[in-house]
């Protein structure tokens, strides 16, 4: 029903008419349409606006000539963990997650890779920008998709016995980084969600902040696994993680030390 209702919502926002509800939407959420690109009156669809761009320079990278330090792929609420154990006992409930269950059969090869790794959660509500960018310098493996549900990713869901990452629809994207290792950036659909698009390819040269795709409507996830030993979070990032809080962040605001 939630992947019916989905598409069809999806549809719905495709449609010229769902222009006139972008006004109404900028209000109630107040959002700053200084840094937009474009101006309001060129969207044609709500989408359109939904994943609208940014202007250059509206989230520097705050350190542009060290690839040691990962960033943030995107203006979210994020937890992280430096192990994927700490995850599973403070946030993510799911009785069936696993490693093996939200790498699916995608990259099976790579779970051995990620067991007590670390895990960063970074989840996007209907009102943020819905761009997501890349967070290490490296090269772009394939993108692949693993079909699947369109349960709400909201903290309630997350923190309930349902396995939401190993089940929602998904498209994992392994980055072979210069200074992290094998990354795998995971992108979560979720309730309302139309779709995932990746505007980049594989075999491409990325660099932190470019971007990597963004999410059509509705709130969606980015999950980041990394290899043990390959990166160590902020500190204040994991202590409010460690009290099952998230802190709101913007995308290259903040920084993930390796």
């Amino acid at each position: 029903m939630l992947k019916s209702l989905s598409i069809k919502q999806g549809k719905k926002y495709d449609d010229p008419a769902s222009a006139s509800q972008i006004e109404s939407f900028i209000n109630f959420h107040r959002l700053d349409m200084s840094e937009v690109l474009l101006p309001v009156e060129s969207f044609k669809t709500f989408n359109e606006f939904f994943y609208r761009e940014l202007k250059p320079g509206s989230r520097p990278c705050s350190a542009p000539d060290n690839p040691k330090i990962a960033v943030s792929p995107a203006d979210c609420r994020s937890v992280v963990f430096n192990r994927i154990d700490e995850a599973t006992r403070i946030w993510v409930k799911g009785r069936e997650f696993s490693i093996e269950r939200l790498l699916g059969n995608a990259y099976p090869e790579d779970v051995p890779r990620y067991k007590n790794g670390a895990l960063g959660i970074f989840r996007l509500a209907p009102q943020d920008y819905h761009r997501f960018h890349i967070p290490v310098d490296g090269v772009l493996g394939t993108p692949k998709t693993i079909e699947g549900e369109y349960y709400t990713v909201n903290p309630m869901a997350i923190r309930s016995a349902l396995d939401v990452y190993g089940e929602n629809v998904r498209v994992l994207i392994p980055i072979e980084s210069v200074a992290h290792g094998r990354v795998m950036v995971i992108c979560v659909g979720a309730m309302m969600v139309g779709s995932s698009v990746i505007t980049r390819k594989a075999g491409e040269k990325v660099t932190r902040a470019e971007e990597l795709g963004y999410f059509k409507f509705g709130g969606s996830t980015v999950l980041l696994l990394f290899e043990p030993g390959k990166i160590i979070f902020d500190s204040d990032l994991v202590e409010n993680s460690n009290i099952a809080l998230e802190t709101l962040v913007r995308y290259l605001d903040f920084r993930l030390y390796s």
